[in-house]
């Protein structure tokens, strides 16, 4: 079930955005203006290239790990009077 929430629509076009900035720093970006063959390049393009993985990860993560539910055992605490339940609509 887990993984059937991974194939949507707004997941495939935010991995694709993820993928479209990477390529766009370290290609477009990077690569033209410190080339990949030197220090400072390469170490910009590792730089970001860790920074993307770190992204992807965290989103992968949070696609596909349950929230969680509010216990059955929670009871809020009614005699805080700065607490309002309800909203007045005025």
């Amino acid at each position: 079930m887990g993984f059937r929430r991974f194939l949507s629509l707004p997941v495939a076009v935010v991995l694709v955005l993820i993928g479209f900035v990477y390529h766009t720093v370290v290609f477009l970006v990077i690569e033209p203006w410190l080339s990949l063959s030197t220090a400072p390049g390469l170490f910009n393009a590792l730089f970001f290239t860790g920074l993307g993985v770190m992204a992807v990860l965290c989103y992968v993560i949070a696609v596909l790990k349950d929230p969680g539910r509010i216990p059955s055992s929670y009871m809020p605490d009614l005699e805080d009077s700065g607490v309002t339940l309800h909203s007045k609509g005025r």
